[in-house]
């Protein structure tokens, strides 16, 4: 996955931790499922901490 997919596909999570994810995780199942529980924790904290 490049920097350029990553991004796109987890635009909640912040810059530098994607491109550090995508430098550093080889695995790409490794890095999709790191940065998509990311991207759900931010989330959750977005609606929760609207309420």
């Amino acid at each position: 996955m490049t920097l350029a997919q990553a991004r796109k596909r987890y635009p909640m999570v912040p810059s530098e931790i994607v491109k550090w994810a995508v430098e550093n995780i080889a695995d790409v199942s490794d890095l999709e499922r790191g940065l998509s529980r990311l991207e759900a924790a931010k989330r959750v904290q977005i609606k929760y901490s609207a309420a």
